[in-house]
């Protein structure tokens, strides 16, 4: 998938940053995968770990992946059948499109369940517009052996700091801003989601989630959402 407004024209004004699993989606999809695959106790256990604070960002993604054994195809074809998109979702990206606005869609998830959600819930038009940034799923070649996670975005994240996440959205943040872009609307729900709120200048949080709490607590002007028809109707609009 391609991101627009690389051909030298004249950047959009407005831009869009993105969470995947639990914003893009109803349910959080990578979770469900897991614990599919995996096993729910598995999973119940590297979680309790991530909250007691022994694995970072990027701990708890390693971690429960890693009792993970399917194909590619078998991961590919639960996400396209389970996932279900927000409500808002395709008319967020419709209002993005519209006006030439990037839209990144930023995720700690595996590209691969991404892509197939996207291709079985969206139309050609509005899949190719957006911009996926997720981690790699690195499968073995009968599926049989533990799925490895790698991190493409790593390096970035690191030369601006971060070294917990492995895909920090910060990086995209500044990116467009390097662009040209003025105005970054912010739209996730989770612990990874900190650095995008901080730095977008509009941020949209799902409703009773942890960055709805985190923000909240840490003074960071935000608007909850249940539905991505709000969003939508703010990236039509900013100027």
């Amino acid at each position: 998938m391609t991101s627009p407004n690389k051909s030298g024209s004249s950047p959009s004004p407005v831009a869009v940053v993105c969470d995947f699993d639990g914003t893009a989606t109803l349910r959080d999809i990578g979770d469900e995968i897991t614990q599919h695959f995996g096993g729910l106790a598995h999973w119940e256990a590297q979680s309790a770990r991530f909250r007691r604070g022994e694995l970072d960002t990027r701990g708890i993604i390693e971690a429960i992946y890693d009792n993970l054994n399917a194909s590619e195809s078998e991961v590919r074809a639960f996400a396209a059948r389970e996932a279900r998109l927000r409500p808002g979702f395709a008319e967020l990206v419709e209002a993005a499109r519209a006006r030439a606005a990037p839209f990144i869609l930023a995720s700690g998830g595996l590209r691969q369940y991404i892509e197939a959600v996207l291709e079985a819930n969206l139309s050609p038009d509005l899949r190719r517009y957006i911009e996926v940034r997720a981690n790699e799923g690195v499968f073995a070649a009968d599926g049989r052996a533990a799925l490895r996670v790698t991190f493409p975005g790593e390096a970035a994240s690191r030369a601006l700091g971060c070294d917990t996440c492995g895909s920090c959205k910060r990086v995209a943040v500044i990116e467009l801003r390097r662009t040209g872009v003025r105005s970054i609307v912010g739209i996730g729900d989770g612990f990874a989601d900190r650095c995008l709120a901080r730095f977008a200048d509009r941020v949209f949080a799902r409703r009773d989630s942890f960055l709805h709490r985190h923000c909240a607590e840490h003074g960071i002007a935000h608007e909850p959402f249940e539905t991505l028809h709000a969003a939508a109707s703010a990236v039509a609009d900013m100027r």
